[in-house]
């Protein structure tokens, strides 16, 4: 199994080298072994392979949206001293995910955690956070209620 993986790592990289261009059938391919990369948990690994697919389709909600995630994931996975460095650049690609799909709620519900958990400093806060919980009672009534217990608890 390491073996095919690391074969389909090395196709990959060589499709990158040749072309800037991505036809179709290769960002499927792409997307696969990102999604095997996620599923073994290798954040990181996975995060550089959609970050691949977001930048050939930038208005891939999925795509930057599973970027976002990735990345999100491996910062969440470092150490508190080292989550700093990465902590601007993961709040822009949840963000570049909601400005794609405004009406999504794990994206609604994953940023207004982050805008509680991040300082005003990093680019969360209250402020934010309150922007993303009216988006919410705009989508669903119901999840804007449950989005505002969690945001008056933390």
């Amino acid at each position: 199994m390491e073996k095919v993986k690391l074969i389909l790592l090395l196709f990959s990289l060589s499709i990158f080298s040749q072309s800037e261009i991505v036809k179709d059938n290769d960002l499927t391919l792409i997307e696969k072994i990102a999604d095997s990369l996620y599923k073994n948990k290798e954040f990181l690994k996975a995060s550089k392979y959609y970050e691949k697919l977001t930048i050939s389709n930038q208005d891939n909600f999925k795509y930057v949206y599973q970027y976002a995630v990735s990345f999100g994931l491996y910062v969440e996975s470092l150490p508190r001293l080292q989550q700093v460095k990465y902590v601007r650049q993961m709040i822009k690609q949840f963000e570049n995910a909601f400005g794609i799909k405004k009406n999504d709620l794990q994206i609604n519900r994953t940023l207004l955690e982050i805008y509680l958990r991040v300082p005003r400093f990093f680019g969360g806060g209250n402020k934010k956070a309150k922007y993303i919980l009216e988006n919410i009672y705009k989508i669903s009534e119901e999840e804007g209620k449950k989005s505002e217990i969690f945001y008056n608890n933390y």
